[in-house]
């Protein structure tokens, strides 16, 4: 964007050009001016006294009496520069010129009181001859002096031509201002009406529609800071759109998971109220059945409940500095005769030293606890399961790892979102589909993140979060 025109040089950049053009028109009428006035005004014809005027074939044809009205003569000359022949009253000069003499009759100065010209012609016999015109210089400057009635008649013509010359200055000033003036608003006003037309569209909840300008430098950033707004809208738009999908499908889950079980009770309590259940032991299965039943609604319910307090942006939580260390050999503890029962093998990598981190027990156990536990429910007899704890320079890492049966390929972007479960297919495994769901959002309000790594059979979660209070 940096080598874009600014408005300011843009603006400068026209008014140079318009001030060219304005110029070069002023100039071009001048000529135009010029060229009307020597047209239009009447020209002389001094012919009648100039040599080249009066060359004829003949002599005789020679026309004096112009000459003699100023007082004036010609002389014919020969090939030798002989005058053999005047017309008119010759007042001085010799009888013949040498080159000489006769360019001095041509300098014009204050001794030379004759205006003087000279024009070669052959005659019909094809002599070489020479006519050569005398003037007085005090009636030529009397004799063709322009009248009053010619002087006034030059006035209008003057002024006709600069009033013709006005009326074309003011039309190409007018097509000038035009064409500049046109050319600078598109410049302005396109790019203005593109801004409008896409403010409008985002007013109108098209947040996917973008600028593309090809205008000055100011412009060009609002057009960048334009469409970076609509990315966030448009970004935001998504999220809300996902969101709100999300809370339907967790809705259709929500109630799905509560029919099967509500289902369950009401059939076994209706039996037993009936008295269709008369054998002791098969009461008391009913009986262990509607609790489990119903221990598993109010496990959801509690899940639901937590979930949604920590999606809250506003939910605080509070964390105490402790040995991290300590805790997770602790977890181990607690976990180690499950997986014995099951036979899964369970390996423990826990630091000797004390690893300090801010962190809430609570939740965290509960966080740590739904990885172990979904490893633990859908992982076959002789699962590797693994409890790690990395310390980093300044962020401490727990991993749970197993290599069971591993997570589809399908559901592994979705499987932190409620209600997905590993096997979409196990609906009454006794589990909520919303552990990792709540194990994400432990690890988000720690500052920190949980992760999935898939390699080489190997599942692998990850809760990396700072040891430092308020970093991430």
């Amino acid at each position: 964007m940096n080598h874009k025109l600014k408005l300011s040089g843009m603006l400068l950049r026209n008014y140079i050009l318009f001030s060219l053009t304005v110029s070069v028109s002023v100039f071009m009428l001048l000529l135009f001016f010029v060229m009307r006035t020597n047209e239009w005004l009447p020209a002389k014809d001094t012919s009648m006294w100039q040599a080249s005027g009066m060359v004829q074939g003949n002599t005789a044809h020679i026309n004096e009496n112009a000459i003699k009205d100023l007082h004036g003569w010609v002389e014919i000359l020969d090939e030798r520069l002989r005058v053999i022949e005047v017309k008119g009253l010759k007042q001085a000069g010799d009888t013949s010129y040498t080159e000489h003499s006769l360019n001095m009759l041509f300098y014009d100065t204050p001794e030379n009181p004759y205006y003087n010209s000279i024009a070669p012609y052959r005659t019909d016999e094809g002599a070489q001859r020479y006519v050569l015109v005398r003037l007085p210089k005090r009636n030529v400057q009397i004799d063709i002096a322009l009248d009053e009635e010619t002087s006034k008649s030059n006035q209008v013509i003057f002024w006709g031509a600069l009033a013709e010359t006005g009326v074309l200055f003011l039309v190409l000033l007018g097509i000038s201002v035009f064409i500049y003036s046109h050319q600078t608003a598109a410049r302005l006003t396109s790019p203005l009406s593109k801004i409008a037309a896409g403010i409008r569209n985002i007013t109108g909840g098209r947040y996917y529609d973008r600028l593309h300008l090809e205008s000055n430098y100011e412009l060009a950033q609002v057009q960048e800071s334009f469409n970076a707004m609509a990315e966030k809208l448009d970004q935001a738009e998504r999220e809300n759109r996902l969101l709100a999908e999300s809370k339907q499908r967790m809705l259709v889950d929500i109630s799905h998971d509560l029919k099967t079980p509500i289902t369950t009770i009401q059939g076994y309590a209706k039996a037993l109220q009936l008295g269709m259940i008369e054998e002791e032991p098969k009461r008391h299965r009913a009986i262990t059945l509607i609790h489990d039943k119903a221990q598993h609604v109010a496990e959801l319910i509690d899940d639901v409940f937590e979930l949604s307090k920590l999606e809250s942006p506003d939910y605080p939580i509070d964390t105490e500095v402790g040995d991290v260390a300590e805790f997770m050999r602790e977890m181990a503890v607690d976990y180690y005769d499950q997986f014995e029962e099951k036979r899964l093998r369970f390996e423990c990598e826990i630091p000797p030293q004390e690893v300090v981190a801010p962190f809430n027990r609570k939740l965290m156990y509960r966080a740590i606890s739904n990885l172990l536990t979904n490893a633990l429910k859908y992982n076959p007899s002789g699962t590797l399961v693994q409890l790690v704890l990395v310390d980093c320079h300044d962020t401490v890492r727990i991993e749970v790892a197993d290599n069971g049966v591993g997570i589809p390929d399908h559901l592994r972007e979705r499987v932190f979102e409620a209600f997905v479960r590993g096997d979409e297919a196990r609906r009454s495994d006794g589990g909520t589909g919303l552990g990792l769901s709540i194990a994400n959002q432990i690890a988000a309000k720690h500052g920190g993140q949980l992760a999935l790594d898939v390699l080489e059979g190997w599942t692998r979660f990850e809760i990396t979060f700072p040891k430092c209070i308020g970093s991430s």
